[in-house]
């Protein structure tokens, strides 16, 4: 297997020119890239992480856990992280934990063996199980999910960007607004979420209407169901999540129900499903890429690890309108 000292004889560099190269960072021309990359590539010289944890007590890889949650929302976290992580010269290990975070636990021990320099988790809450099963030295960081613990975190305030949603299809002149929440074990998520929404409509003096879904497409659907049998003369419905809006907008057309001159619809997240409906899903964004980088810098900066609140936006698009007079 070819070294550091292998790439560097044949560059015509020294070690820690190639050490800079290949983790990305600067402090060479062009001209010494090239020669460079063009001797890794001779050689197939690959960085010996691990071998590096050995001597460092840490590798230069960042753990990444994505629980099942919105695969959109989940992608665009990950751009972030992973282009942050890059700037930065690590890389990242992705772990994808199935429903009710199977699996969460082999990958948390696997990146304690491997001496990661930290774990970011989505959309999941830091728990003192996973804490431990980290051990003392390795940081950890949620994205998405706040517990309001004090945890480490980067997260919007959930509750109130669901009041400033129910509030924007308030102001449009709509008094039945049906809710579509999502999965309800999430209780860090779809319980503030509720909240806000709940509180919305108590100070306007409108009844709620709620139905359960799981953040996910395939719920809109029964979820559309469950809101117009409680009411079916409302004039609009905000889902807590994209995929869920998209999905309502759907159905809704099949059923010769307009968008948004029949029924206005409002999602959550502002991913990249959002422009992939028609008509385009207006939603309460998340600066979800900018939330991935954010994660990235504080793990590495182990003594800024609070909580972090972000601020949320409303993103208006074709998909609501004044209720129809």
């Amino acid at each position: 297997m070819a070294t550091i000292r292998d790439v560097a004889q044949r560059a015509g560099v020294s070690p820690a020119t190639v050490s800079r190269v290949v983790n990305g960072l600067v402090g060479y021309s062009d001209e010494t890239r090239a020669r460079v990359e063009d001797a890794v590539n001779a050689l197939n010289y690959e960085t010996d992480y691990l071998a590096r944890g050995l001597k460092t007590r840490q590798t230069s890889v960042i753990g990444l856990l994505a629980p099942m949650v919105s695969d959109a929302l989940a992608s665009q976290v990950m751009q972030g992280v992973e282009a942050a992580a890059q700037e930065r010269g690590y890389a990242v290990m992705l772990g994808r934990t199935g429903p009710k975070s199977t699996f969460i636990a082999g990958y948390l021990r696997t990146l304690r063996t491997y001496r990661a320099a930290g774990v970011i988790l989505i959309s999941a809450v830091i728990t003192p199980g996973t804490r431990q099963l980290l051990g003392p030295n390795i940081p950890v960081i949620s994205v998405a999910i706040s517990d309001k613990s004090g945890s480490p975190s980067v997260a919007i305030d959930d509750e109130k960007a669901a009041y400033d949603a129910t509030r924007h299809l308030l102001q449009l002149g709509h008094r039945r607004i049906g809710l579509l929440t999502g999965d309800p074990a999430s209780v860090y998520v779809s319980l503030p979420r509720e909240r806000g929404y709940v509180r919305a409509m108590a100070e306007a003096n409108c009844p709620p209407a709620t139905a359960t879904g799981s953040f996910f497409y395939e719920s809109g659907a029964a979820g559309l169901d469950q809101l117009l049998a409680q009411d079916p003369q409302l004039t609009a419905i905000f889902a807590m999540s994209d995929e869920m809006g998209a999905a309502v907008v759907n159905e809704l057309q099949k059923r010769g129900r307009r968008v948004p001159e029949d029924v206005s619809v409002l999602g959550f997240d502002n991913t990249s499903t959002a422009v992939h409906v028609h008509p385009a899903l207006s939603t309460m964004a998340q600066p979800l890429e900018e939330m991935g980088r954010m994660a990235v810098a504080k793990l590495l900066r182990s003594r800024d690890l609070g909580p972090k609140i972000v601020p949320h936006q409303l993103i208006e698009r074709g998909s609501t309108a004044p209720p129809p007079s």
